[in-house]
């Protein structure tokens, strides 16, 4: 029997975990890529870079569990950005059955079996478990964690105890919002033990603590190791709200929940909650979007009120899950910034429980009509209420299938904005017939452009058109018009989100030179198209040719292999001598396709006296196969006193030194949530550069093994 039983349960994980996966997995290719995509990819690469060594470049401001998963990947597999994502399709998907052993352990099989169908369906969490994000990680691990936590609580088991610990330490690492499951844990156990503080000190809680302190030390020893201190806790509790903080004075700081007024946040969580439960309701006709809406806030209210009772009448399972989702809500409302994501670590619970209320419903209702009991007054209600319960369930599940198993087809995410952009620029492109390199500025901060065009076979690049504030300065972002009239850009593209940039004095030389010919209809967040009005290449001057400063060509192609194999760490040498009559600055950038070869480090700056040379080293890293030859350059650029006599050159404007026209090499170092620019060092000082050297060597990549 027990045998039968547990063939059953290892059935049924099976099956919810397959049916995740092939739905989570169908969407990976045709999600856009998300900015913090590219930190986070690029913090990956990183790791394998320097050989898995802890660097404060990895620890510096968000999680390393994830980038250090991506270097064991992209080592066995590719670094691929698909591959990468398949990551979050497999903790996405395992996060399935786990919730179904959860709900099963607090309540019963239905409401786990139940609970889990609501995942699996959940279109919001099936576009997270795509991407390269900590979503998919974290809520695997905080669902392992309730998991064991309830067990080692229920049955008083010491080995449920150390697993439950494991899981909290892993899931710290994971996201540092997991932080919110101690405190909500010694709630749990000080709530349903009468506010007993010697409920606090039981062997099981004490165990569950020592194993989460055991697997999170790992990361405060590597906090020491690389200098960071408790920097990246500080950050996302702190620093990250401060004026002008966010990438350089590029964004607005980001907001906390709590700093809404409060008449504003009931009117944002009304429709935020719904959207999330009610993920791709869009792709649904009129009337049946508006029901699967208003059943997702329905169903989300009366479930909140139902257990609030089971929490006031301390009831263990009801103040379980009760007071993780509070907590949760809680950590958001202080903690957190305007993101509509954050609500996903709340869903595990609520999907639990209104599981249990459904199921409950449904076997109330069965058993009234089985007995044929005809009541009168307030028990006729609970019929009712049942019925009312099982509707909107069964319309909430129903749509969430539909909409899940058709989301590859049509959930993009969020910046869909820039496949739409592009496809644009590309029909405009053939029609008009031209064939030169296609030069695009782009507003958004993030080098998430380049990724369409990367996949493309359209012949452009694209290029920051934005000067940064000082950091903590309070200002944003302004519109480089020099730049602009410098490299004299074939097409614009710019977020609606930040269509205010284009104002005043801005908004005049762009309008004179451009003309807007598409706006794009993606949800949820729209972008315009520029054209320029005359659609010739760009006058660009010729390199100096060594005249201020030479680099040796024989070394650096000495130094890079003709023949890579993924993973594998290589160092090209530059050496690079000052040929001028005085001493220099000069800024050295070495790249190539960059989702195809990871440069760590990829411009360096150096100060040599006349005559002078110095040697640098960079790490190069294949991160994927290429079928055929691919190049690797390397640029030499000299400062010059801005406002002078320019001698030949190519000039690029203030702030631009990682973002050369015509440039796949464009370096924008943004680290995670930081999203800081590493080719924009701040933008105080004015910079003017001429290129003085320049050249490019091939190899193969072939895959590892």
């Amino acid at each position: 029997m027990i045998a039968e039983r547990r063939g059953k349960d290892i059935l049924i994980i099976l099956s919810l975990f397959s049916v995740a996966f092939l739905i989570r997995a169908a969407g990976v290719p045709t999600a856009c890529m998300y900015p913090d995509e590219y930190g986070y990819h690029f913090l990956g690469s990183t790791v394998l870079a320097n050989n898995f060594t802890p660097v404060a470049e990895v620890f510096k401001y968000v999680n390393p569990l994830f980038s250090y998963i991506e270097a064991v990947v992209s080592l066995l597999f590719d670094g691929n950005l698909e591959t990468i994502r398949m990551i979050s399709v497999f903790f996405g998907s395992l996060t399935v059955p786990f919730l179904y052993l959860f709900g099963r352990e607090v309540y019963d099989k239905k409401t786990g079996l139940l609970a889990a169908s609501f995942l699996c369906f959940s279109s919001y969490h099936c576009l997270f478990s795509r991407l390269i994000m900590f979503e998919a990680l974290t809520l695997f691990f905080i669902t392992a964690f309730v998991y064991f936590f309830w067990r080692s609580q229920s049955e008083e088991k010491i080995k449920s105890a150390c697993l439950a610990g494991i899981m909290l330490g892993l899931a710290i690492d994971a996201k540092y919002i997991s932080f919110i499951l101690a405190p909500a844990a010694l709630a749990y156990v000080f709530w349903t033990k009468r506010f007993s503080f010697k409920a606090l000190l039981d062997k099981r809680l004490i165990i569950t603590f020592l194993f989460a302190l055991l697997f999170f030390a790992p990361l405060l020893i590597c906090f020491q190791i690389t200098g960071v201190g408790l920097g990246p806790i500080y950050y996302h509790a702190v620093e990250r709200f401060e004026k002008g903080a966010q990438a350089g004075g590029r964004l607005p700081s980001a907001t906390r929940v709590h700093e809404i007024p409060l008449n504003e946040l009931i009117e944002k969580a009304g429709i935020k909650i719904p959207e999330i439960l009610a993920w791709g309701n869009q792709s649904l006709n009129p009337f049946w979007r508006s029901l699967f809406l208003l059943s997702a806030l329905l169903l989300f209210i009366i479930t909140l009120l139902y257990f609030f009772l089971d929490f006031t009448k301390r009831e263990k399972e009801g103040s379980f899950l009760t007071i993780f989702i509070l907590g949760f809500f809680m950590f958001i409302f202080l903690g957190c910034s305007v993101s509509k994501y954050y609500l996903l670590y709340t869903v595990l619970f609520y999907f639990v429980m209104l599981s249990h209320l459904a199921v409950k419903s449904f076997e109330q209702l069965r058993t009234r009509l089985r007995t044929r009991l005809r009541t009168r007054g307030g028990k006729n209600y609970k019929n009712i209420f049942s019925f009312f319960v099982i509707l909107l369930t069964t319309i909430m599940l129903f749509s969430s299938f539909v909409t899940a198993v058709s989301s590859p087809y049509w959930d993009k995410g969020d910046y869909s904005w820039t496949e739409s952009a592009l496809n644009y620029i590309k029909t405009d492109v053939r029609k008009s017939g031209y064939e030169g390199h296609i030069i695009i500025g782009r507003i958004t901060q993030f080098n998430i452009i380049d990724y369409g065009i990367h996949l493309s076979d359209l012949n452009a690049t694209s290029f920051l058109i934005m000067t940064p504030a000082s950091e903590y300065s309070g200002e944003l972002a302004t519109v480089d018009i020099e730049k602009i009239n410098i490299l004299k850009p074939h097409y614009l593209i710019v977020e609606e989100l930040y269509s205010f940039y284009l104002e005043g004095k801005t908004a005049k030389p762009i309008f004179d030179d451009y003309t807007l010919v598409f706006h794009s209809q993606t949800y949820p967040y729209k972008c315009l198209v520029f054209k320029r009005r005359t659609m010739q290449p760009p006058e660009l001057l010729s390199s100096d040719d060594g005249k201020d400063g030479k680099i040796s060509q024989e070394i650096f192609e000495r130094s890079v292999p003709s023949v890579m194999k993924v993973g594998a760490v290589s160092t090209a040498l530059v050496r690079v001598k000052n040929t001028g009559g005085s001493r220099t600055n000069f800024t050295v950038v070495v790249y190539s396709d960059q989702y195809t070869i990871f440069v760590d480090e990829p411009w360096r700056s150096l100060t040599l006296n006349s005559d002078s040379t110095r040697m640098l080293k960079f790490k190069i890293l294949p991160v994927r196969e290429h079928a055929g030859k691919i190049s690797i350059t390397v640029d030499l650029y000299a400062e010059y006193e801005k406002g002078g006599e320019r001698e030949g050159g190519e000039r690029v404007g203030e702030g631009s030194r990682g973002e050369r026209e015509g440039n796949r090499g464009e370096r924008e170092g943004n680290r995670g949530e930081r999203e800081g620019n590493r080719g924009e060092e701040g933008g105080e000082r004015e910079e003017a550069w001429r290129k003085v050297d320049s050249f490019q060597t091939e190899c193969i990549i072939l895959k590892k093994g």
